[in-house]
This record gives C-alpha cells, structure tokens and sequence, in this order.
C-alpha cells in the first residue's frame, strides 16, 4: 500500500514540479544562482522518474513470486547442435 502510495506521489510529483519548474524554476532550484527552465525540468523529471522505478521495483519484490526451478526432463539434455536446430518439420 505504502508503495502504491509513492508510486502516484511520483506522478504527481511530476506533473505538478514540471509545471511549476517551467513557470518559475526558481521555486524549485532554490540553491542556484541564476536557474533556467530546462534545469528544473530535468531535476523533477530525474527525482520523479527515481521515486517511480523505487515504488514499481518494490511493488514487484513483494507482490511477485519467485519462479519454481523447472525440472530437466531427458530429452531437454540434448547437445547443443540438437538445441539449435530448426525444427521446421512443425
């Protein structure tokens, strides 16, 4: 829940810092002397995009589970030439 909660602060965080970084972008690069649009908009955009991926990457840690190891059966331990073989015959 708490990641689903990040995840959409990301969007908003995006949406809202874009805007208001290409209207005054001073409000947000408050450290910089003589700030330019593009700057803030890539600053919002990079933390936003950060917070995004984090929120999505736990979403998926905890939501998904891990794959079970598939069992080899005989006929998968072929060589490597039966492998790559076409099997056009299909």
């Amino acid at each position: 829940m708490i990641l689903r909660i990040v995840v959409v602060f990301a969007a908003a965080l995006f949406l809202i810092g874009v805007i208001v970084g290409l209207i005054k972008p001073k409000w947000v690069l408050f450290w910089a002397k003589n700030p330019d649009r593009l700057t803030a908009a890539m600053v919002v955009s990079a933390i936003a995009m950060l917070l995004f991926m984090a929120g999505w990457t736990g979403i998926a840690k905890l939501t998904l589970k891990p794959k079970e190891p598939q069992q080899r059966h005989e006929e998968d331990r072929r060589s490597r030439d039966e492998q790559n073989m076409l099997q056009l015959n299909r």
